[in-house]
Formats: C-alpha cells, sequence, structure tokens
C-alpha cells in the first residue's frame, strides 16, 4: 500500500503516530509531537521539531522522541508514586 505521506509501505506511518509530519519546500521531511510539549519536557531534552532528509530517518528520530517523552512521564509518575509513599 501507498501511504498518504508519500511512496513508502504503510507500517512506517506507526512511527509517525502522535506527530504533525510534512515535506517543506527544500525537500526537507519535518515533525512535530502533538499534543504540545511542556517546559519539563523541553527541560529533558525532549526535541519541539525534528527534521530529516528522508522520512525513513524522521520515522526513527520520531520514535526516539515519542520514547524520551514516555521515559520523561514514568520519571513523573515514579516521583508522584514514591512522593505518596512517604519514601
Amino acid at each position: 500500500m501507498i501511504s498518504m505521506l508519500g511512496g513508502l509501505p504503510d507500517d512506517l506511518d506507526g512511527a509517525f503516530r502522535r506527530f504533525y509530519v510534512w515535506c517543506d519546500a527544500q525537500g526537507v521531511w519535518r515533525a512535530r509531537p502533538l499534543p504540545k510539549l511542556t517546559p519539563d519536557e523541553v527541560a529533558f531534552g525532549v526535541r519541539q521539531e525534528l527534521e530529516a532528509e528522508t522520512r525513513l530517518e524522521l520515522a526513527f528520530a520520531c520514535t526516539w522522541q515519542r520514547c524520551r517523552r514516555n521515559v520523561h512521564r514514568y520519571l513523573q509518575e515514579y516521583a508522584v508514586a514514591r512522593t505518596h509513599r512517604g519514601s
């Protein structure tokens, strides 16, 4: 199957889950995470915009950023859980 974002298979589109993805006039692929990042996530190192020469490179970057965002969320939840336990 052909994706709406280009000529690669649909299974690559899963990497772009929760990202707004576009190709600019110079042919550079760009992505922004959805929903918008919090100041804490930016401070943790989650990038506000990603860019790559190919969709495949952008898919790797988006996957890495989504994982980094998840780690941030888990660390926050763990900190809250420790606070509630009194440890």
